[in-house]
């Protein structure tokens, strides 16, 4: 993976909280995991065009934060110090400039409004990152319940009226092409799609998420409480686990 931020501090100047209005979402939670535990973030952009995702933390009252980048597959992790600037809203889409630390821009976060997205958005809507040239576009679906990593691949579960909760899977080792989503949405060709899950359990901030798929059971498990963060996804037969890959980072509507 490229590191294309190496070396770098991006500072923006200080802004109000309503700024930061497109880049999080009241209706979801955003979590990272690493040596401390788990801490609250921003955002996650699972990345449709580059093999990374990125991360951005919490910002402290000086807007001072951490933007992660976790290559793909595997989730080797880089940071760097950030802080971004106000939001340039025009034609239902904002623009957040990144400064680097003599003030020159190099970049910036691109959301869409909330209020543009039917039939509704219930996670951040942030659909790129730019930095100099490099531009990384972020999965991103109306009705998104759960957007997780973990270091072999992606879920994503949707809710539609006609298919119930809808689990896609995309393999970090495999070249998945780009697809069209509705209203602003970013996405690929998913490696495994599921309909009809059921939210089986939903207790104590924390959710697991069911589906059927010839004979195996799927299970993605999240919470959203932000003192205790967690989740990942389990494939079962016959009452036997088969496999228990952990999210590293997620987004889950609250």
């Amino acid at each position: 993976m490229r590191a294309w931020w190496s070396g770098v501090a991006v500072l923006v100047a200080a802004a109000a909280v309503p700024a930061w209005s497109q880049l999080s979402s009241p209706k979801s939670i955003s979590m990272l995991n690493g040596d401390g535990g788990w801490t609250q973030a921003v955002f996650v952009c699972d990345s449709t065009d580059r093999d990374r995702v990125l991360v951005l933390s919490a910002p402290d009252a000086q807007r001072s934060a951490t933007l992660t980048s976790l290559s793909k597959p595997g989730l080797v992790r880089h940071q760097v110090a950030v802080r971004v600037g106000v939001g340039d809203p025009g034609m239902g889409q904002v623009y957040y400039p990144l400064t680097n630390a003599a003030g020159r821009a190099v970049g910036n976060v691109h959301a869409i409004n909330p209020g543009m997205v039917e039939p509704g958005a219930t996670t951040p809507t942030v659909t790129s990152v730019t930095y100099g040239r490099d531009t990384t576009s972020c999965r991103f679906a109306p009705q998104t319940r759960v957007l997780g990593v973990t270091a072999k691949r992606s879920i994503q579960l949707t809710r539609s009226e006609r298919d119930g909760f809808v689990y896609r899977s995309y393999n970090h080792d495999t070249d998945l092409p780009a697809i069209e989503q509705p209203w602003g949405g970013r996405d690929t060709r998913a490696s495994l799609t599921i309909t009809g899950g059921r939210l089986v359990e939903e207790r104590g901030g924390r959710r697991i998420y069911q589906f059927a798929n010839g004979g195996y059971v799927y299970r993605v498990l999240v919470s959203v409480d932000p003192a205790k963060g967690g989740g990942g996804v389990q494939v079962w037969r016959d009452g036997r686990m088969l496999l228990a890959e952990p999210f590293v980072a997620y987004t889950a509507a609250s």
